[in-house]
């Protein structure tokens, strides 16, 4: 099984959209954040084309984990994309559905990601155009509803060199974490990510940032953060 980071999106012309409307050139795609409680088994996203040309794309799910503080992706086998390949007409939409095929319950939080490229128009390249294909990138979580909350910790750690912010999630539940800050510098603005449960998420911290610096605040979807990291040396 292939294995690879988050950061196989920069290997093409694209985008990742993981909160709003994702939407680029004709293609608007909704929600862009997929839930299904257990015994749910299911969930759909919906694709729209508001342009004048008929879109092609391909839908494919990838298991998401976090391993050494980064998100890892790998091919899923036990939840597809139904139907993986669309054609979508002009003014129109088309329902995808995300299954989970896996009859063992879920235990805690799975935690997937939807990959959406938008495939280059044949025509076009036939006649010397350079066609850009888009790609979307949405997170989908089947969870246990009774599970427990995410509970993050901090803490600064160096390795080869460079210093990292770590947040440390002891729930079973993932919180998003953006707007990230150690003391008065950002660290990550936007998006800063997700921390999975029973994971680690780490950043680098720019070597302008004050050594002494200890106070971490960022804005969660369980709400603000504010609290001290500590120091693990390595």
């Amino acid at each position: 099984m292939s294995r690879f980071s988050y950061g196989f999106a920069a290997l093409c012309v694209g985008v990742v959209m993981t909160c709003g409307l994702a939407s680029a050139a004709s293609l608007m795609i909704t929600p862009v954040l997929l839930e299904a409680a257990a015994p749910q088994q299911g969930t759909i996203v919906t694709l729209q084309n508001r342009g004048s040309k008929p879109i092609n794309g391909q839908v494919r799910i990838f298991a998401w984990r976090q391993s050494g503080g980064e998100d890892v992706l790998e091919p899923a086998t036990q939840v597809v994309a139904s139907p993986p390949i669309v054609s979508i007409r002009p003014g129109t939409d088309h329902a995808i559905r995300v299954i989970r095929l896996s009859q063992t319950p879920v235990v805690g939080e799975e935690s997937y990601r939807v990959v959406i490229d938008e495939l280059p128009d044949a025509d076009e390249r036939r006649n010397g155009v350079v066609a850009v294909a888009l790609r979307y990138v949405i997170p989908a979580f089947f969870f246990e509803p009774a599970r427990a909350q995410p509970r993050i910790s901090w803490f600064i750690m160096r390795e080869n060199g460079t210093r990292y912010l770590v947040a440390q999630n002891d729930g079973d539940r993932r919180a998003r974490i953006a707007e990230l800050m150690l003391g008065n510098k950002i660290v990550a603005g936007g998006l800063a990510g997700y921390v999975l449960g029973h994971s680690q998420r780490r950043w680098k911290i720019d070597s302008k940032i004050d050594p002494s610096a200890r106070r971490v605040s960022a804005q969660s979807d369980l709400g603000a953060i504010n609290d001290t990291a500590t120091v693990r040396e390595k």
